[in-house]
């Protein structure tokens, strides 16, 4: 008679022992993935805090992040009142005038491209009635025997000694630390309505963002700066990126 042998121990982990292990690793798996999106998004915000807007010297500009211009391009590839303000989804913004005012001059000696817009703003800041925001700018594509950076520099610096003269009372003025360069007025534009203009250049682009709102209060007081300060600030950063990228070439 032969005998039987008991059989052998089972390896491994059974019954609850191999659920704890099985929850143990997709713990451990799910904890992963997620930290793997948390390094991710950190990055993200990174780069977005640190390049847009950034200030002149900073070891990263706006320019570094976005990458190099486009090497040419063609009559109405720069129309940000149509294409870019409204499509960014950081503002909220209605349009108010009839798109009658973009101009691109292509195949003129002296190639510019140029808009003025008007919109309804409804801004972060708490308000019962939208703002009123004016966009303008000017970009010089290309400018027969001269800098065309230079050029919109100048008539930078023009612009910037008439805008005062349009308030009824400047409150605050200065230069501001948004793109290559820019200087900001803040004050009452007219009895019970504050107003804030902000004047920017990127490269060889020059513009102007007005905003005014209306006094919440009997006693008239002034809409917070800061408040419209950030509204700006959105608008210079979609410029920004836009004149970075078309306008073409190096400076």
């Amino acid at each position: 008679m032969v005998d039987e042998k008991a059989p052998p121990d089972k390896q491994g982990l059974h019954g609850w022992k191999a659920a704890l292990a099985v929850f143990g690793c997709g713990t451990l798996a799910a904890f992963g993935v997620f930290g793997a999106l948390v390094g991710i998004i950190g990055v993200f915000f990174d780069l977005t805090s640190s390049g847009i807007g950034s200030k002149p010297g900073d070891a990263q500009t706006s320019a570094e992040l976005i990458g190099e211009p486009q090497a040419s391009i063609d009559p109405g590839d720069i129309d940000l009142c149509s294409k870019n303000l409204q499509a960014s989804g950081s503002l909220s913004l209605t349009r108010m005038d009839d798109g009658g005012n973009y101009e691109d001059t292509a195949g003129d000696d002296e190639w510019r491209v140029s808009d003025h817009c008007q919109w309804e703003l409804v801004p972060d800041y708490t308000t019962s009635r939208p703002w009123s925001l004016q966009y303008s700018y000017e970009a010089v594509i290309s400018a027969p025997d001269t800098s065309r950076v230079d050029t919109a520099s100048e008539e930078f610096d023009a612009r910037s000694g008439e805008i005062a003269s349009e308030f009824h009372v400047v409150e605050s003025e200065g230069v501001g630390d948004l793109a290559d360069r820019s200087y900001f007025f803040y004050g009452e534009m007219s009895p019970g309505v504050t107003g804030y203009v902000i004047l920017a250049q990127t490269r060889s682009a020059f513009y102007e963002i007005r905003i005014e709102a209306e006094s919440e209060s009997e006693t008239s007081d002034l809409v917070s700066q800061n408040a419209m300060h950030r509204e700006a600030a959105k608008l210079v950063r979609i410029s920004e990126i836009e004149f970075e990228i078309w306008i073409p070439g190096t400076d």
